[in-house]
């Protein structure tokens, strides 16, 4: 992707259920790839610990898409990860999430 954004990209949101609540995972593509470079994640309920940790792990996994990690390196990382209420955690769903689009992948973006 350049190095500029465009104004407007295709994308997904997803709405998974976590321990935390309904996590709502929006997943943005580059038009030209269909690969992902961009995440926001958004708990049903605002404020918290919880978004501001999840605001930061999607920027930084952003940042890294957007140049150039591949996608299954996200959901490798992230997958399966359980915290002291169980699995299903927030992380989980965040690599669901960009699994569930790269699986579309060749479907149009």
């Amino acid at each position: 992707m350049n190095a500029q954004r465009p104004q407007a990209l295709p994308g997904q949101t997803l709405a998974l259920d976590t321990n935390c609540g309904k996590l709502y995972v929006t997943v943005n593509c580059d038009p030209s790839s269909c690969l992902p470079v961009e995440i926001f994640c958004r708990f049903g309920k605002a404020g918290g610990c919880g978004s501001a940790v999840m605001d930061g792990m999607t920027r930084m996994i952003s940042c890294g898409l957007s140049a150039g990690m591949a996608p299954e390196e996200v959901v490798s990382h992230l997958r399966d990860i359980s915290c002291h209420r169980g699995p299903g955690t927030c992380m989980d769903a965040v690599a669901q999430a960009v699994e569930a689009v790269v699986a579309q992948e060749g479907d149009e973006c």
